[in-house]
């Protein structure tokens, strides 16, 4: 059988709180009050009233893309282009000397 788990208010030693009880086939087996840790027993409590169902998300979160894997540059043209450069850079004096 499988447990389904209902918000409640609970009325446990004289107080009015919050807990989260598990039914097993309708039936409270046991209760956890929340900020607590102790589970207790379904019939030490009292069940007051139901608690409102959890609020789910309007809009779904987006799923984030696959990481792509970085890209190489198979071609050795920015090599070339840097070369180029240096070389302008080199000889522009004389290039511009030759052009007059």
């Amino acid at each position: 059988m499988s447990d389904r788990v209902e918000y409640w208010w609970i009325s446990y030693e004289t107080d009015i709180q919050p807990g989260e009880v598990t039914f097993r086939a309708g039936i409270p087996a046991h209760i956890r009050l929340i900020g607590s840790r102790d589970i207790i027993a379904a019939a030490a409590v009292e069940l007051v009233e139901r608690l409102p169902a959890t609020p789910r998300p309007v809009l779904q979160r987006a799923v984030p893309p696959p990481p792509t894997a970085p890209q190489t540059s198979g071609s050795p043209l920015w090599l070339i282009g840097i070369i180029v450069l240096t070389l302008l850079y080199w000889f522009s004096g004389q290039l511009f000397d030759a052009i007059k």
